[in-house]
């Protein structure tokens, strides 16, 4: 499966940039996203609000995460890299 994962953190930022940087990444390698998963806060909320336990969850070996950037993961470079590792390493 094909999940993207996006999360706006302000009313400045828009869930459908994210979705259109995504969407023409997935045309260009001729992919069909099966699912989002779309939040709206800030990443200073808990992993569980942000449903990161729930894209852990659905996610299982070898399927594909896509956000528009990295920082949409998490709100330090060490968090996001838990996850990352986490996805590699425990959905083999």
């Amino acid at each position: 499966m094909l999940f993207g994962y996006v999360r706006v953190s302000t009313s400045a930022q828009s869930a459908e940039s994210q979705k259109s940087l995504i969407a023409r990444y997935l045309v260009e390698h001729r992919w069909t996203l099966d699912e989002w998963i779309e939040v709206e806060m800030s990443s200073r909320r808990t992993a569980g609000q942000r449903r990161l336990p729930e894209l852990l969850a659905k996610v299982a070996a070898g399927d594909t995460v896509i956000v528009s950037e990295l920082s949409r993961l998490g709100r330090s470079l060490r968090e996001v890299l838990g996850l990352i590792e986490e996805l590699i390493h425990q959905k083999r």
